[in-house]
């Protein structure tokens, strides 16, 4: 899931790790909320979007494809 994230992160060079320092949550839950286990807050999803894809949209980015 979340297939436009991980394109992102991909194209940007952002790992999971990342991401997990940015929202204050294990790589380990990041990892699942990418797999489609749990969902993003909306507020993990906007700091994820401002601290690194801030030309996105939400929308774009956290869709469920």
């Amino acid at each position: 899931m979340l297939q436009n994230l991980r394109a992102e992160m991909a194209r940007h060079n952002v790992s999971s790790n990342e991401i997990a320092k940015c929202i204050g949550k294990t790589d380990r839950n990041v990892r699942d909320k990418l797999n489609g286990k749990y969902e993003f807050s909306i507020q993990d999803a906007k700091k994820v979007r401002d601290e690194f894809f801030p030309d996105l949209s939400l929308e774009y980015l956290f869709s469920p494809n």
